[in-house]
């Protein structure tokens, strides 16, 4: 047998096992995005069809901190959602390892020291923005939402305030309306007067001609804080931003970031029935 034929033999073979590993993994991201765990937010990072992620400082490449399996198998997200309801197309540029295989302290300014999968953007996006990574798939089954941030401490509406009153049974402290969105919805959070040391914030809802939607946050009252750390026993409104939304076939599903001394939570929540319940979740800690 020739050189020539030998060496096209070892080529042929690599190629065939190659394609067999990448058959075996494509197939295996397929069973698992088919079988994303619906009661667990953190692990439907990427086996939902999204994943949370954040732009660089120069807003030209996005960063998702996930495991280098998970990273492997994000070739096939394509888009990035980000605030208000903006869609930047991506394209895959591989994995990076991070320092010494760690993620540790999860910030943009970390950027190329912290491990994950890597895209570049079509357009640039705001620098050091949070995004949502999606497949084309996950994105085909909603419509893009812009949220609106409100400028002011605008108190809600009446009937929004008496509609929570009546639902939580308590006595409202305060309710401020924390933005639109592009359904013609509005989104409110209130915060209840406490029973004991038991706390209670809820995030609203309405729009004409679709269901009320609401999220609970309760909480305990203890010194080193209630619903974050060293937030002084009140609802941290300002650091409290919704992103973006999705309209699916379940109704409402709204991104939403929420900052603290330990590191920022990201939240995908959808609607059911009239309760937002968590989708997709990351968590960008920085230790202290």
């Amino acid at each position: 047998m020739s050189e020539s034929a030998t060496s096209d033999q070892g080529l042929s073979w690599r190629v065939a096992c190659g394609l067999t590993v990448l058959a075996l993994t494509l197939s295996m991201m397929a069973l698992a995005q088919a079988n994303y765990r619906e009661n667990d937010p953190l692990a439907n990072q990427v086996l939902s069809g999204s994943a949370f992620g954040y732009a660089d400082p120069p807003g030209r490449q996005v960063l998702v901190p996930v495991e280098p399996a998970l990273a492997r198998g994000m070739k096939g997200f394509r888009q990035a959602v980000a605030a208000p309801g903006r869609v930047v197309d991506l394209a895959y540029a591989g994995t990076q390892r991070g320092e010494d295989g760690e993620h540790g302290d999860l910030t943009p300014q970390r950027f190329a020291d912290t491990a994950g999968a890597v895209f570049a953007t079509s357009q640039p996006l705001a620098p050091s923005g949070d995004v949502l990574v999606a497949t084309d798939a996950f994105l085909a089954a909603r419509q893009v939402l812009a949220v609106t941030p409100a400028t002011d401490d605008a108190p809600c509406a009446a009937q929004v305030r008496a509609d929570l009153a009546r639902r939580a049974g308590r006595e409202i402290v305060w309710c401020r309306e924390l933005g639109t969105v592009s359904d013609g919805g509005r989104l409110s959070l209130a915060r209840f007067a406490p029973h004991g040391h038991n706390e209670l914030a809820v995030l609203a809802y309405d729009a004409p001609g679709h269901p009320a939607a609401y999220l609970h946050y309760p909480a305990t009252a203890e010194p080193g804080g209630t619903w974050r750390v060293d937030d002084d026993g009140e609802f941290p409104v300002a650091a409290y931003q919704p992103l973006f939304a999705f309209r699916s076939e379940t109704g409402l599903e709204l991104a939403v970031r929420w900052s603290g001394p330990e590191g920022d939570t990201l939240d995908l929540y959808r609607q059911e029935g009239d309760a937002f319940t968590p989708y997709v979740a990351a968590n960008w800690l920085r230790p202290q």
